[in-house]
């Protein structure tokens, strides 16, 4: 199987020792330093756009178990399912997009391979065995372990990587290595799905860092790397042929799931948001708040549209209350880029109405 599958993680989301989901990460480093990308709704519990809990009993998961892939030298791999927390008393444990509205559905979480962390293996006898270890330990007559982020299976050159991400273009064939409905052997390898990119890499889906592909992905694959990836180490661009030495891997994006999804309808079309926002979050290291306080209040919403409607004028005010107008959604955007997205849409566009029809607040001139 590719190498590349070493980066890839599988994630179990809990509350406590209760399991409330599963998904798929990816070990990345940047600038000497580790994280596991993976789809912010894993981590926070919540709908990325409704805000609601995703768990049938409501629960929000405060730990994730990772399951890493560990290169012991002379060549074996082994896996090693490390309990990672989630929250403190203070934040959230993994990083999210500083300016997040639109929300932005993919997180970071930092860990360090040298610190000890709380391993759980699981024995044929069904006995769960809990251990304190490294992912980076020395093994007696072996040598020393070390943990596989994607950069290490990464095309050899950042010039052919900008090249290929500047002109890939739709119809163009990608993978997606996850765990689909928790398939995986023994060993937690993930299983490589086939996905077409369905919209303009380069422009985006709806002005956003983000495109569509066309996939029969399922439930367990939110988190899961978006790769172009040849085992004979060739890239096309544009009629030009790169050959390397090795298979080639391009990180092209994040998979977070299907849209268009109503009853028994399924256009099996996903969303994939752009490397670079892997880049901005793990350049930001902007801790997610806790799961309490994402979600403003209604009083914090009055107060945040008080101020928002001290810059508009009387005619403005009379357009947010007037159904014909489209008025009251542009106000709404502005709130949600106020408060960071930290609200749903249907919400805020409640409190932008009732806002609107109890301000007696100051406001700008008419033109």
């Amino acid at each position: 199987m590719a190498a590349v599958s070493n980066s890839v993680v599988h994630l179990t989301m809990r509350f406590g020792k209760t399991e409330l989901s599963i998904g798929t990460g990816l070990v990345y480093l940047h600038q000497g330093e580790y994280f596991i990308v993976t789809a912010w709704h894993n981590l926070s519990g919540l709908h990325s756009e409704t805000l609601r809990p995703l768990s049938d009993n409501l629960a929000i998961p405060d730990n994730v178990v990772v399951n890493f892939a560990v290169n012991v030298a002379g060549g074996m791999t082994v896996r090693y399912p490390i309990v990672l927390p989630l929250v403190d008393e203070e934040k959230s444990l993994f990083f999210v997009r500083k300016d997040n509205w639109p929300r932005v559905d993919v997180a970071a979480i930092p860990f360090d391979p040298e610190e000890s962390y709380l391993a759980e293996f699981h024995l044929s006898t069904g006995e769960v065995r809990e251990v304190s270890m490294s992912l980076t330990m020395g093994v007696m007559g072996v040598g020393k372990t070390e943990v596989c982020p994607i950069q290490k299976y990464l095309v050899p050159s950042q010039e052919v990587e900008k090249k290929w991400l500047e002109s890939v273009e739709v119809t163009e064939e990608l993978f997606i290595p996850g765990y689909p409905y928790n398939v995986q052997d023994f060993y937690a390898q993930p299983v490589w799905k086939r996905a077409t990119i369905a919209s303009s890499v380069q422009q985006g889906w709806n002005r956003e860092p983000k495109f569509l592909i066309d996939s029969a992905s399922k439930s367990g694959m939110s988190g899961s790397p978006v790769l172009y990836y040849n085992p004979n180490g060739e890239v096309r661009i544009n009629g030009a042929r790169y050959q390397f030495d090795q298979d080639v891997a391009i990180l092209v994006g994040v998979y977070v799931g299907r849209i268009g999804v109503t009853g028994n309808a399924d256009p099996q079309i996903g969303t994939v948001w752009n490397q670079s926002v892997i880049k901005e979050i793990v350049q930001d290291r902007c801790y997610e708040k806790l799961p309490h306080e994402i979600e403003l209040s209604d009083d914090e919403l009055h107060e945040n549209m008080q101020e928002v409607l001290a810059g508009c004028s009387r005619k403005g005010l009379e357009n947010i209350k007037n159904e014909d107008v489209p008025s009251r959604f542009y106000v709404r955007h502005r709130l949600m880029e106020k408060i960071n997205g930290r609200a749903s849409l249907d919400r805020a566009l409640v409190a932008v109405l009732k806002a609107a029809k109890d301000y007696d607040g100051p406001l700008v001139p008419d033109e």
